[in-house]
Order: structure tokens, then C-alpha cells, then sequence
């Protein structure tokens, strides 16, 4: 399925494998409801400030996508801007926060706020030379004019455990947890609406958006995260889960569609 059937109501969901600063300019202005992206992180995340803990040691794990430059932000957010007729949410570090919101805010959007996904059981910093961060914060705009959302009086702090997967692989190096994508496509978008995420990863907002009651269109540059999110939401369309698929307990392909 394509973005067009999408938004003609003639299907659910598509993702599509592409750069989304190459696949964004071929949707009209205004023409989805909302776009929630986390976009690759700074370059000092990819340094060896990044370290996790491996065994009873530390190890520098590099991340497999390569740091946003300040030519895509400005770009994306001036396409995010452009085709969002209500809310963004953009995932992004601290320090990245300010940079986002003027580059959300130079495309057309009004910057509202900046949340945070607090991890109650998060990382500490692990060399011990300066405090952990335990958060990471989403800018978040809206199209001129009035803005709604469902969480009437809500702080803008989501509390979400970021070891929820259960001691299983994650699908992507910094996917986020379902119950804090669940928690955000319920408190900022409506039932139908069409949401974006322009850097789809293994398709977490995408299964959020579904279980919702909410149309999706997934943006992912990498073909093997691409396939991944595709088979992830056919597999919650069907009532499975990407888990199950890879073990053999369900054959979907040929059998789910968008």
C-alpha cells in the first residue's frame, strides 16, 4: 500500500523504504493530522560517552545510523511543519532541544512545550564521572491557530520503564517502548486520524497507532527496519506479534494487509 491510499481511507497503514527527506515532499501541505518522529540523535551520543554495561565490564556500542546533521533537521522539521495540520512530536536530546524547536517553529509550527519520557529505571551513567540523564525530551508543536489534546491538565512528563522488553533483543537500538508511544498517540491524536513517523525504526508508533484505532504511514531509510516494521504491524493487525512470527507460530506474509 502507498501514503495516497492511506489517506484515502483505502487502507490502514503503509511503510515505506525511503529517505524520508526524499518521500515528505511528495505529501500535499497539511494533508496528515499529526507527526511523531524520533530522528537519529546528536553526534555526542555517538561518541564514547555511549557506553553500556556488558558482562562485568563496560563496552562502547556504536549506534548503526550515523548523527543527524543540521541540514537534515532543518529540512525534515521544515517538512514535518508543512504536512502536519496539528501536533509534532519530536524525540531528541536535551541540548538538541532548542535547535528543533526554532527549526519546527521556522517551517510554520507553533512550538507549544518540551515533554519528557522519564525512565524510572534508566541507565546509570556508568563511568561514574558526571550524573546519568535518566530522560530524553520531545519537542512539541502545533499548526497556527488553536490546539487540543486529550489529557486535559497533564504534565508533560510520561514515566515509562525503559527496560520493558523482557530480556528479549530490542528490534532497533533505541526503540521505544510501547506503553510510552500508546501513552502519546492517546493523549495528542483522535481516532482515524493519519499519523507520520518520518524515521519509522521497527515500526513501535505504527503498532500504537493500530491498537488506537489510528492510520499510519512509516517513513524508514534502513530496508532491513523497514521489513521488520512491516511485519511487526501485520502481525499486531493479526493479532500476533513480531516475536511469534519469527519463532514460526504464525505465517502472515501472504496473509495480513495493510
Amino acid at each position: 500500500m502507498t501514503p495516497a491510499a492511506v489517506l484515502a481511507g483505502e487502507a490502514r497503514w503503509c511503510v515505506v523504504h525511503g529517505d524520508c527527506l526524499n518521500v515528505l515532499p511528495g505529501l500535499s501541505d497539511k494533508s496528515v493530522d499529526h507527526v511523531i518522529a524520533d530522528p537519529p540523535y546528536e553526534a555526542v551520543a555517538h561518541t564514547k560517552q555511549r557506553r553500556l554495561k556488558r558482562g562485568d565490564g563496560l563496552a562502547v556500542v556504536e549506534l548503526s545510523f550515523p548523527p543527524i546533521t543540521e541540514d537534515e533537521r532543518r529540512t525534515s522539521a521544515r517538512e514535518i511543519a508543512r504536512i502536519a495540520r496539528r501536533w509534532s512530536l519530536v524525540f531528541c536530546q536535551v541540548e538538541a532541544t532548542t535547535r528543533w524547536a526554532q527549526s519546527i517553529e521556522a517551517g510554520g509550527h507553533v512550538y507549544k512545550r518540551t515533554c519528557i519520557w522519564y525512565k524510572p529505571d534508566g541507565q546509570p551513567q556508568l563511568t561514574g564521572d558526571r550524573p546519568g540523564t535518566g530522560y530524553e525530551s520531545i519537542v512539541v508543536s502545533h499548526s497556527p491557530g488553536r490546539s487540543r489534546w486529550n489529557a486535559g491538565g497533564r504534565l508533560g512528563v510520561f514515566v515509562h520503564s525503559a527496560r520493558w522488553s523482557g530480556g528479549r533483543p530490542h528490534d532497533h537500538p533505541t526503540e521505544k517502548p510501547l506503553t510510552l508511544m500508546l501513552d502519546l498517540v492517546e493523549s495528542f491524536t483522535d481516532a482515524n486520524d493519519v499519523i507520520v513517523d518520518p524515521y519509522c525504526g521497527s515500526g513501535t508508533t505504527g503498532v500504537a497507532a493500530l491498537r488506537l484505532g489510528r492510520r499510519f504511514i512509516g517513513i524508514e531509510k534502513d530496508a532491513d527496519f523497514a521489513q521488520i516494521a512491516r511485519t511487526r504491524i501485520v502481525a499486531e493487525s493479526e493479532g500476533s506479534t513480531l516475536q511469534a512470527v519469527q519463532v514460526g507460530q504464525a505465517a502472515l506474509f501472504g496473509t495480513g494487509k495493510p
